[in-house]
């Protein structure tokens, strides 16, 4: 892993590197083959854009007749979520009767899953479960302003309450190409 990185105003030092991500994710692949060897034609929804960097290399891995499609959600600002979820891309396909797994990059406070969910129980999905490559228990599960949190199915890898970003998080729009997890320095959150 490089040593701490600048991007933009912020510093980042390595957090998890490359290679715990890869075995994390290849463990997750083969629960998920498992889980879904008998399912007819399940649908791994990607969400936009943080997640098409995990979404493609869990794919790669699907054994079963997955199929994909894209969704675009938004809540970020800067180091934290704004606190709305925006649609800015719709379903890209029909949910209707479908076997539905989210794959999400972050799941922090939970309120994009709690959206997605809704969404697609709206159009009508057979079931729908969510595999993340981050899960941040601690922010996750102690949430006050929404409903009782939502089960997630697969988690690849748990994370403290940092902002981090490296495949396929951002900063602002950077740092999404880079092959490991970087969390944001705690001096420059002052």
């Amino acid at each position: 892993m490089k040593p701490t990185l600048t991007i933009r105003d912020r510093r980042f030092e390595p957090y998890i590197p490359a290679e715990a991500i890869h075995a994390a994710i290849s463990d997750v692949a083969g629960r998920i083959n498992r889980d879904y060897a008998n399912a007819a034609r399940p649908l791994l929804l990607v969400t936009l854009n943080g997640a098409f960097v995990f979404a493609g290399e869990l794919f790669r891995q699907l054994t079963g007749d997955f199929e994909v499609a894209f969704v675009k959600l938004s809540s970020y600002e800067g180091l934290g979520s704004s606190g709305t979820i925006q649609i800015d891309v719709p379903l890209t396909t029909d949910v209707r009767g479908r076997d539905v797994l989210i794959a999400e990059d972050v799941v922090d406070t939970g309120a994009t899953i709690h959206k997605l969910q809704a969404m697609l129980a709206e159009q009508g999905a057979r079931s729908v479960r969510v595999a993340t490559l981050l899960l941040k228990p601690e922010t996750y599960y102690h949430q006050t302003e929404r409903p009782e949190p939502l089960p997630i199915d697969y988690a690849a890898l748990e994370a403290e309450p940092k902002f981090i970003i490296g495949y396929g998080m951002d900063y602002d729009g950077l740092g999404r190409n880079l092959g490991a997890l970087y969390a944001v320095c705690e001096d420059e959150l002052t």
